[in-house]
């Protein structure tokens, strides 16, 4: 994978506690280093993936590192060294992580993970995306859209029969081998689809895509 973002792993454990998963992903070719939770200094260095390592944190009563919310803003921010059950993933979402990493997870899985997330996807349940987008829906309150503004339908507007075909598979869940096969069309005609789909609507994952979707009146999306 092309422009790979360093990955900075947030940790008081001493170094060789985690030297597995910092090893892993320097034979992926991402540059590692493992520092210490110090917003001032990390927001300093350009956008990358931040790992927090919650076992070693100080976490809130959710089970999140005190200051996760301190990176969103400018990294992809990965909870680490967590049990399945652990935390919500919905509100993970909801607070802007990128994803999650179990202790369970093999190693093929923690690198399809870092892969996914550095393509700007999230790893998380479909279930728990669904879940977070909808209490997004509710907490924003968004007004029934009969007329959206000029800009607004002018985006809309903008989405060719295909795009709309592929965004209401998007918002079920399908992945883009699903979509491929369900429409007979190319892997790459899909991503080049979804590629429109995100700079038009201004959307830079899936979720952000569907959240859009929502907002614009186009539910039927979802249930159609």
């Amino acid at each position: 994978m092309k422009n790979k973002k360093n990955i900075y792993i947030v940790s008081r454990l001493v170094k060789d506690a985690i030297f597995g998963m910092e090893n892993l992903f320097k034979s992926l070719g991402y540059k590692v280093e493992v520092v210490a939770d110090n917003p001032s200094l990390i927001n300093k260095l350009k956008g990358s993936i931040v790992i927090m390592d919650c076992l070693s944190l100080n976490c809130d009563s959710q089970g999140f590192p005190i200051n996760t919310s301190s990176y969103i803003e400018k990294h992809k921010v990965i909870l680490s060294h967590l049990s399945k059950g652990s935390i919500n993933e919905a509100n993970a979402i909801q607070m802007g992580c990128s994803g999650v990493l179990y202790d369970h997870l093999r190693d093929d899985e923690i690198m399809k993970a870092i892969y996914t997330i550095q393509a700007n996807e999230y790893w998380f349940s479909r279930r728990n995306i669904a879940i977070a987008l909808i209490n997004l829906t509710k907490f924003s309150n968004p007004q029934k859209h009969e007329e959206l503004l000029p800009e607004e339908q002018a985006v809309v507007d903008s989405l060719t029969e295909r795009e709309l075909t592929i965004l209401g598979l998007v918002c079920k869940g399908a992945n883009n081998n699903e979509i491929a096969d369900a429409l007979f069309i190319s892997l790459h005609t899909v991503k080049t689809h979804i590629y429109n789909a995100f700079k038009k609507t201004q959307s830079k994952n899936r979720i952000e895509l569907i959240y859009w979707a929502m907002k614009n009146g186009m539910s039927e999306l979802l249930t159609a």
